[in-house]
């Protein structure tokens, strides 16, 4: 007897650009997906952005009853080192809280708990806006190879299993200063 398996890849659905969280909370939505990369204009305009972008976001209402969106993104860039010039690979990936209730927050002093994100006049939220600024601020301030920044911030140096400290490059003016 043979048997044969049939394995259906499962397609990535887009994710919504405008969201209603209330509603959305108050049927435990949860979206996974993607956004397009050419909808990330300011990401883009920063970085080339290689892949789409995989979201996973859950809509709830917590204890206090105030609407709340986390949830995880991530994505593929080509960044340019700012040390050497040289462009590689980067993966962002980032988790993020939001609320859309910050009057309800500041009532009940959760202010620090959550990052807030404004409703448009329909009470929609613009979920792509809200995962490119969490992309953005996810970009290091420096970006830097791994081994640019293990020359730029560290005098030691990791070779085949011990730690070496590097040599000082003002080594030399100590000597001219002992000379007069």
């Amino acid at each position: 007897m043979i048997f044969i398996y049939y394995t259906r890849t499962m397609q990535k659905v887009r994710i919504p650009q405008m969201v209603d969280p209330v509603r959305s909370a108050a049927k435990r939505l949860t979206y996974k997906g993607i956004i397009p990369k050419e909808k990330l204009l300011r990401l883009s305009d920063i970085v080339k952005i290689l892949t789409d972008i995989d979201v996973e976001l859950s809509f709830s209402v917590d204890l206090q009853g105030m609407t709340v969106i986390e949830g995880n993104v991530g994505t593929s860039v080509k960044c340019e080192c700012q040390r050497c010039g040289e462009l590689f690979n980067f993966d962002i990936e980032t988790d993020l809280v939001y609320s859309s209730d910050e009057e309800k927050a500041k009532k009940l002093g959760l202010f620090d708990n959550y990052d807030f994100i404004s409703q448009n006049e329909f009470g929609e939220v613009d979920l792509y806006n809200m995962i490119e600024d969490e992309l953005i601020l996810s970009l290091p301030t420096v970006i830097m190879h791994e081994e640019c920044e293990d020359e730029a911030y560290g005098s030691e140096v990791y070779v085949s299993g011990k730690i070496e400290e590097k040599p000082n490059p003002f080594a030399v003016l100590s000597v001219l200063k002992s000379k007069k």
